[in-house]
């Protein structure tokens, strides 16, 4: 059975990060998030304030500088960022994918100087660039002929990259120190063929001309990236994809289970102004939530939010406790479908409940709901995630 008794040490750094989250980001998440110029929405300052505390660096490991904190905690840290504002909170997400990779593929020298990066002088993000144009990172489970337009050719000592991602989070951004590029062999078919490497910010041939104008989550800065004969020395190219890998991580956190404590601190944020919402509007001389499709659907809201939480700290404890097997992850997959689908159905019951006036900018609910639908469509989108995981079933795995 398993238990999720939180620990001392978990209960108060979910409320030191509550604390921080109120304060420090949701107080600026709706003003920045109603800037007309998306190039400055980016809360660079308030970032800063986070490394402060050491929100940049809980989930490196300590040989490498980090707090190693484990998956769960992860997940307690995730939902509180991330009820404040997902875009926030996303940026801390992206540099996970970017570590993540590192993890799997790098070699021990790459993760010191490439982790001491984002642990040192004041801290940093990262980012990954996997996305093009017509190339989505989830493909490569499902398609043997799937390969990149990116590419990493050998020249000399050193290897030179070519190609273009789009929808790269925290892309561009001043505090962005590195990013982990997802490149191929030319000519390269296939997952195996895929050779991940480790490109400086300020690169020479590296640019960032501007960023995505999104409908939502736009405290996050997600931008193209180009890559014109970059030069890459050896010593920052990573071994090619091998999902064998995933049996010696050394951080214990899987992205997809992440994402669904994010999906989860969107979700309560909104049932929690649509309980607060059904407590003062007055219908017929009574307060809205004693009418009884009101009540319904924040019980409704409440009972979801719950049981999705306790699905995505089980796959969190199943990543972390997986020393001798290949990680769960079917599960991992699911936190993120089952979290943002669960996201995306509280964001539209509690501006329904609002009525009109959660359909008019400005209010929180509005922007909930705009926050929401992306967590469905990145970080591989559900229905692919669906079909790889009934692939997976149908393998045996």
């Amino acid at each position: 059975m398993v238990v999720f008794d939180l620990t001392r040490e978990q209960v108060a750094i979910q409320k030191s990060v509550r604390e921080f989250a109120k304060n420090e980001v949701k107080t600026i998440a709706m003003e920045r998030d109603q800037m007309a110029d998306h190039e400055n929405i980016f809360p660079v300052e308030a970032l800063k304030k986070s490394f402060e505390i050491g929100l940049h660096d809980l989930v490196i490991p300590q040989k490498y500088g980090g707090q190693g904190i484990d998956g769960l905690t992860a997940c307690l840290v995730w939902e509180e960022l991330a009820a404040a504002d997902a875009g926030f909170c996303l940026a801390f997400q992206a540099s996970f994918l970017a570590c993540e990779m590192i993890d799997q593929q790098g070699t021990e020298a790459q993760k010191e100087v490439f982790y001491n990066a984002l642990t040192s002088e004041g801290g940093g993000l990262a980012a990954l660039a996997a996305t093009e144009p017509g190339v989505g990172p989830g493909q490569a489970f499902l398609d043997d002929q799937y390969t990149l337009g990116t590419t990493l050719e050998p020249d000399g000592e050193d290897y030179i990259l070519n190609g273009t991602k789009v929808f790269c989070t925290n892309g561009g951004s001043p505090l962005t120190k590195w990013y982990s590029v997802a490149a191929m062999k030319p000519g390269g078919v296939g997952m195996t063929e895929i050779i991940p490497c480790l490109v400086w910010a300020g690169t020479e041939g590296l640019s960032v001309p501007m960023s995505e104008n999104k409908m939502g989550q736009r405290l996050s800065k997600t931008a193209q990236v180009y890559f014109d004969n970059v030069r890459i020395p050896k010593e920052n190219v990573m071994e090619p994809f091998d999902l064998a890998n995933l049996l010696n991580k050394t951080i214990k956190i899987n992205s997809f289970v992440l994402m669904g404590a994010l999906c989860v601190g969107m979700a309560r944020s909104a049932y929690e102004e649509a309980f607060d919402y059904a407590q003062k509007r007055m219908i017929h001389g009574e307060p809205a939530i004693q009418q009884q499709l009101i009540a319904a659907k924040i019980a409704d809201m409440y009972w979801n939010i719950e049981a999705v939480r306790a699905y995505v700290w089980m796959a969190a404890r199943d990543v972390e406790h997986n020393s001798d097997r290949m990680p769960n992850l079917k599960l991992a997959m699911g936190a993120k479908v089952l979290g943002s689908d669960l996201v995306n159905r509280v964001t539209d019951e509690a501006l329904q409940i609002h009525g009109g006036y959660g359909y008019s900018k400005g209010t929180l609910v509005e922007k909930l709901y705009r926050d929401a639908k992306i967590t469905q469509i990145y970080e591989v989108p559900n229905e692919l995630l669906k079909v790889i995981s009934a692939n997976m079933m149908a393998m045996g795995m």
